[in-house]
């Protein structure tokens, strides 16, 4: 009996915790992380580890917000540690090289080359400092104040610089691939 009531009481909490700090952390990971999928999953990262560390619910209010955000920081360096270690190839490698077609069908094959073709011609039409921030973040690895520092401008302007250039290199290439 005392144990459902203390797992009640601990579900109150942590529900009162969630509605008092998801916004904020929510929005803190989202300064840096960009795909809308993974700041789901870290906001989800960070609150399963308030669960799993119940002390945090005997904070008090700033200090919980301190630890979130904390734990909300360690998980979007992790996360971005990991997106670093993923192979990354070039654009242009991607375009010379026979890409995974030793296991695809002839007809997947060439469907693949006309979209990394269609990619090409979207990405030169972009303006030269989009493609170059895009290049610098992609081809090169860079995290944006790295960017920001080759590129002589702040941290923030290159955030939105690389988002307004992903949005429309995204665009461009929907539109195109419709009109084929």
């Amino acid at each position: 009996m005392y144990q459902r009531q203390r797992q009640r009481l601990d579900a109150a909490l942590i529900e009162d915790l969630y509605k008092r700090h998801a916004h904020d952390v929510l929005r803190y990971i989202s300064r840096y992380i960009f795909s809308k999928e993974d700041v789901d999953d870290l906001l989800v990262e960070v609150f399963l580890a308030a669960i799993e560390n119940t002390n945090v619910l005997n904070l008090q209010n700033g200090e919980q917000i301190a630890w979130l955000q904390r734990v909300a920081h360690n998980k979007v360096v992790d996360h971005q540690r990991r997106a670093v270690k993923r192979s990354m190839m070039a654009l242009d490698e991607l375009q010379d090289s026979p890409f995974i077609t030793d296991q695809l069908t002839p007809e997947k094959a060439v469907v693949d080359r006309e979209e990394i073709d269609l990619l090409m011609t979207c990405l030169s039409t972009l303006p030269q400092v989009q493609q170059q921030v895009l290049r610098l973040r992609f081809e090169e690895g860079l995290r944006t104040k790295e960017i920001a520092l080759k590129l002589h401008r702040s941290d923030g302007a290159i955030r939105s610089l690389l988002l307004r250039s992903l949005n429309l290199l995204r665009n461009l290439y929907h539109s195109q691939e419709g009109a084929n």
